[in-house]
């Protein structure tokens, strides 16, 4: 068994890694809309809402089936045979998916887009379904078998060569399409490099898709989630896109993009959390099970609540500076999304226990829940207070999500929820708030200085309200003192 020290420097591993990912995405921002502009954006942002729809419908949940069944698992020869059975199948139902987004690109662009223009951009984008497909299951190879460096710098790898790549063709001229042909390339390249890596650790074989029909069986209720899970995370471009145009959904992209920073801290314990969930409920370790859940909610609550906050402090100068004056008027969006993501992952949490016990059509039955109300107010706010309603209408409905999977959740497993910590938390972060607020920011400099500063505050008001263990402070003591070793050298 994987330890709960273990499991932790795993966490804050892949959490380093990913905080520079989303470093590199935080650039690649300006880049586009500085280029592309409000329009072009939203088109690209458009493209990419498409191929997230279809994507995971090509996929048919088998993601999640190769983490539950294959986490526990050490016999090679099954291993091999599984890895190679899903990576088939979903090469097949990538490429039909994607032929059939090219085939109807030009209704989708009529209809969808409102611009018969755009059917050349997504065709282009088209094979990004393919790659998104291929490039997934090979990843959660290394997600699954726990070789988080591995996976961690394949992803750090691909968005450095996005941003590389992307910068290039943009400064050649090319527009949308080098932004769409970059990404391509790279996609590409990552799932050629851990195909290589996952034949020399297992070999290679001709699957004979001996256990396809049992991954299928657990997985396939979980398809119409994903289609359901569009409807409440990116719907709402498509009826920006039907009321208000194509440039308004760039402006309401792009402060989601922002917003929607917050994830950044749930992804690196989901992608750690229900592998080593499901090992330990295989080996009937429940206690362990809900130790993990308890301290998982714990940490990512103490670092998104700040986070949540200093989103909100910064909604209008980090518009200011990553964009274009044209922009700005999204800035109230940030803070909402922002609010709407910490709910999300308290949700992605708590919906561990629905895959741990296999009741997938329960998690089915709350994200419906949360798709329709988030499509009936969307249709009720958009064309009344604009990219704002749609925005509320997303918190509302990661609120639904949060509070019923909580409630079904806690029949299985009685958390620790910390609400000591919690108000600590809240408290120190209000604090930061106005701390930060009240700066006036000119410049990305002054802007990642006024955030540290931001940071400080936090800890330190943290440290006087008692709101860190004394592990925690030893941690990040040692930290510090890391840091300020390194800087004197």
């Amino acid at each position: 068994m994987v330890s709960y020290q273990k499991f932790a420097k795993d966490v804050g591993f892949i959490g380093t890694v990913q905080a520079l990912t989303s470093l590199g995405t935080f650039f690649l921002l300006p880049i586009i809309t500085k280029t592309l502009g409000t329009y072009d954006y939203g088109l690209w942002a458009q493209i990419n809402i498409t191929v997230s729809l279809i994507s995971p419908l090509a996929l048919m949940g088998l993601s999640m089936g190769f983490v539950r069944f294959l986490s526990s698992e050490t016999e090679t020869r099954k291993i091999r045979e599984a890895v190679y059975s899903i990576l088939f199948f979903v090469t097949v139902t990538g490429l039909l998916a994607s032929f059939l987004l090219y085939t109807f690109a030009e209704p989708l662009a009529t209809l969808g887009f409102k611009d018969p223009e755009a059917t050349y951009f997504v065709q282009a984008g088209s094979l990004l379904i393919l790659l998104n497909v291929i490039e997934s299951i090979s990843l959660f190879y290394f997600r699954v078998f726990r070789q988080i460096e591995k996976f961690s710098y394949l992803t750090l790898f691909e968005t450095l060569g996005k941003l590389l790549f992307i910068l290039i063709l943009l400064k050649m001229g090319y527009g949308l399409l080098g932004v769409i042909a970059a990404t391509l390339f790279v996609q590409g390249s990552i799932f050629l490099i851990s195909l290589l890596i996952i034949i020399s650790q297992i070999g290679f074989v001709i699957p004979r898709f001996t256990y396809i029909k049992e991954y299928l069986q657990f997985s396939l209720p979980l398809t119409p989630n994903a289609l359901i899970r569009w409807i409440t995370e990116s719907s709402d471009r498509y009826m920006v896109t039907y009321f208000l145009g194509l440039r308004s959904v760039g402006v309401y992209s792009a402060a989601c993009s922002i917003g929607n920073l917050i994830q950044l801290f749930v992804s690196p314990l989901q992608l750690i959390l229900l592998p080593e969930l499901s090992k330990l409920f295989d080996e009937n370790k429940m206690d362990e099970v809900r130790i993990y859940m308890s301290h998982s909610l714990r940490y990512f609550l103490l670092i998104s609540i700040p986070a949540v906050f200093g989103l909100s402090a910064l909604a209008k100068p980090l518009l200011g500076i990553l964009t274009t004056e044209d922009f700005l008027s999204g800035w109230l969006v940030i803070p909402i999304i922002a609010f709407a993501g910490l709910l999300a992952g308290i949700f992605q949490i708590f919906v561990n226990t629905m895959f741990l016990i296999k009741r997938t059509k329960t998690t089915t039955y709350i994200n419906i829940i949360a798709a329709v109300s988030n499509v009936l107010i969307n249709l009720l706010l958009i064309p009344s207070v604009g990219i704002v309603g749609a925005s509320l209408s997303t918190l509302f409905s990661y609120f639904l999500m949060a509070v019923l999977c909580m409630r079904l959740s806690l029949k299985h497993f009685k958390l620790d929820f910390y609400f000591n910590d919690i108000a600590k938390s809240i408290l120190s972060s209000i604090s930061m708030y106005f701390f930060v607020s009240h700066f006036v920011i000119s410049s990305i400099l002054e802007l990642f200085e006024i955030a540290g500063m931001g940071v400080l505050i936090y800890l330190v008001v943290m440290f006087f309200v008692g709101g860190f263990s004394d592990y925690e402070l030893s941690l990040i003591r040692r930290y510090l003192f890391r840091v300020k070793s390194e800087v004197k050298q």
